[in-house]
């Protein structure tokens, strides 16, 4: 299994531009506007670099979706077939693996040092815009901070900030330092120029040593939201000891990691031996992040410590990691085939935000508020129903059978046939199991009845089916 090493003064000066590649993709991703089909095939290109143990690494974007994988090596003619051996989305990095050995001669696995520091030089190495030659371009470390990764969409890590130019196809590239990798090149900032970042050493190395059982599990979820404590008034109301900062936590996610050891109310002082200022930050070598990354450090399974004041007395508390699987419908999706079920010319898909996407650029202002609610804030206001799968109506294919139904696409389905619907596969076995004369569905919001006639739905369903090209009537 994969192992990298952090080490110190290994291959000093310039990065050996054989151990980094051109990785050419070609991909197709399902259209989730309509689920049963794919989008045609596309090619990108992104770079990557070996590292020990015969694989290569790039990031998760890159090879997204893939269909096949190309990796070419500088002054190599021809190109070698890879596959993906690990992908974290979550994290945006991932691992190839080439067969043929031919690939490899002459080639020397990269290692990973640590962190760099801000204002310190890098530089970035890749095929930017696809070229045949290996670039390299120099910049200075401009920060270190916690920002969203654009990949996942629905996480936040540690990133490096640079004004080393990246560019597309600079993407799995290693950024350079004192002869050592201390970071991948992996999105740039809209509207911003000379302004890019890396992920950096401690992001990749819990990758790594995440995949070394042959299991890729992601990162944990702290599972809390928290308030600072600016506020001497609010200081003194929670006891908080003269000299002593942390932040008060508000609400808790059911399942995560604090699950069951903080509750509303506890100021978190620290996490592991991370002392937790008052505005949330945790200080990391010359730079200030959000005391999240202290959760995100470890494994899932692995425990935490935590120093809480409770009522005015400090107390230190353990949980073990956790990682939220319902946290998957605040991510794009890769790799996965669309879920739905079509009944009678009703489309019902899971609420996710690969659905919402397909609402159009404006979605936040047009869905429903219910679907708003139902995404976003639902697991904080009713935590005993957060794992509950929101099925909504998509589209409705039009027949005959279905011409008169009134109510809008993207509604909520609330119960079937007086049935609550609590998933996708659920609706199916309730209509699959019906034997009454009408299918009768009631959507939240405006509590809007409607109805099928089930058998008649039943009949026309192959005709919809042939009609619409759908090769199946479900992906439950």
């Amino acid at each position: 299994m994969l192992t990298l090493l952090l080490v110190h003064g290994l291959l000093a000066g310039a990065v050996p531009e054989d151990s980094v590649v051109r990785v050419q993709v070609y991909r197709s991703r399902p259209d989730w506007s309509v689920p049963w089909r794919q989008f045609p095939v596309d090619s990108a290109t992104g770079s990557g670099f070996l590292v020990e143990g015969g694989y290569v690494m790039t990031n998760a974007h890159v090879v997204a979706n893939a269909r096949q994988v190309l990796l070419k090596r500088h002054h190599v003619a021809d190109p070698f077939v890879a596959r993906v051996v690990f992908q974290g989305d979550d994290c945006d990095v991932a691992v190839l693996k080439v067969e043929d050995p031919a690939f490899y001669k002459g080639m020397v696995p990269l290692r990973f040092g640590a962190l760099p520091k801000a204002r310190t030089k890098v530089t970035t190495y890749g095929f930017p815009l696809g070229g045949e030659e290996v670039s390299s371009t120099g910049g200075i470390v401009s920060r270190v901070e916690w920002r969203s990764y654009a990949h996942s969409g629905g996480d936040a890590h540690l990133v490096v900030q640079t004004d080393a130019a990246i560019n597309p196809g600079n993407s799995g590239g290693p950024v350079w330092q004192d002869g050592k990798v201390v970071g991948m090149a992996f999105q740039g900032f809209l509207g911003m120029d000379n302004v890019g970042f890396f992920i950096p050493s401690p992001v990749v190395d819990h990758f790594v040593r995440d995949i070394r059982d042959g299991t890729y599990n992601g990162f944990p979820d702290a599972g809390l939201r928290t308030g600072d404590m600016i506020s001497p008034a609010l200081k003194r109301e929670r006891r908080l000891p003269a000299g002593r900062s942390g932040v008060v936590v508000e609400a808790i996610q059911p399942g995560g990691t604090v699950d069951g050891i903080l509750q509303p109310g506890d100021v978190l002082m620290a996490v592991d031996k991370d002392a937790i200022r008052d505005d949330g930050n945790v200080t990391l070598g010359d730079a200030q992040v959000p005391y999240f990354h202290t959760f995100d450090l470890k494994q899932v399974g692995e425990p935490v410590s935590m120093t809480v004041l409770r009522d005015g007395k400090e107390q230190k508390l353990t949980a073990p990691s956790r990682r939220l699987a319902r946290g998957d419908r605040q991510r794009n999706r890769y790799n996965v085939k669309p879920r739905y079920l079509v009944h009678g010319g009703l489309v019902f898909v899971p609420l996710d935000m690969e659905y919402l996407r397909t609402l159009g650029a404006e979605w936040r202002a047009t869905a429903p508020r219910e679907v708003l609610w139902h995404q976003f804030m639902r697991e904080w206001e009713k935590p005993a129903d957060a794992d509950r799968e929101v099925v909504v109506l998509a589209r409705v294919l039009k027949h005959p059978v279905n011409s008169q139904m009134t109510m809008g696409t993207g509604s909520v389905v609330a119960t079937v046939n007086g049935h609550a619907v609590t998933g996708l596969a659920d609706l199916a076995a309730t209509l699959d199991e019906n034997t009454g004369k009408y299918d009768v569905f009631q959507f939240e919001g405006s509590n809007a009845q409607e109805a099928l006639d089930h058998a008649a739905a039943h009949a026309v369903q192959a005709l919809i089916m042939k009609t619409y090209g759908i090769p199946k009537d479900r992906n439950l």
